[in-house]
């Protein structure tokens, strides 16, 4: 999903609700909601990165959940 996508799917919304974000941990279908703790700008590699593997250079938006 681009940010300009994401930007038309929030405005539909009541600008004052609280955003949670919601995911499943282990594959059951029993969803997990947690605060949105951060929002910014960052490559697609995730903290594991051990430097064997070439790296993205591609930016995302990335939404940190409060996990």
């Amino acid at each position: 999903m681009t940010v300009e996508k994401l930007i038309e799917k929030l405005s539909k919304f009541d600008p004052k609700l609280e955003v949670l974000g919601e995911f499943d941990s282990d594959g059951d279908d029993f969803m997990i909601k947690v605060e949105v703790k951060k929002v910014y700008k960052g490559d697609g590699v995730d903290d594991s990165y051990d430097g064997t593997m070439d790296r993205d250079d591609k930016e995302y938006c990335i939404i940190r959940l409060d996990y």
